[in-house]
């Protein structure tokens, strides 16, 4: 059996690094909406879903995707809840 040149399960690094960019994630998390990336097992190994929790219901994602595609559903999810139920204060 051939090592594996990266640990499956070990999350994805954030590609968005600024505040700014992160606006929509960080909102999310503080408006009990989390987001996340969750590594598949067995016959789907090496493969990513999403995981979506609002408040207490639990959704996911039936998307397979790499590592990286999966971070980047993430954020793709993040801006539509935050679009979808952000109040403007401005």
């Amino acid at each position: 059996m051939g090592k594996l040149t990266e640990e499956h399960g070990k999350y994805p690094p954030h590609t968005r690094t600024t505040v700014e960019e992160l606006e929509t994630y960080i909102w999310c998390f503080a408006n009990r909406i989390t987001i996340a990336p969750m590594p598949l097992w067995g016959d789907e190994f090496g493969k990513w879903t999403v995981r979506i929790k609002i408040i207490d219901k639990e959704h996911q994602d039936p998307g397979r995707y790499t590592k990286w595609e999966a971070m980047e559903k993430v954020y793709e999810y993040c801006d539509y809840y935050y679009n979808k139920y952000r109040k403007d204060d401005k």
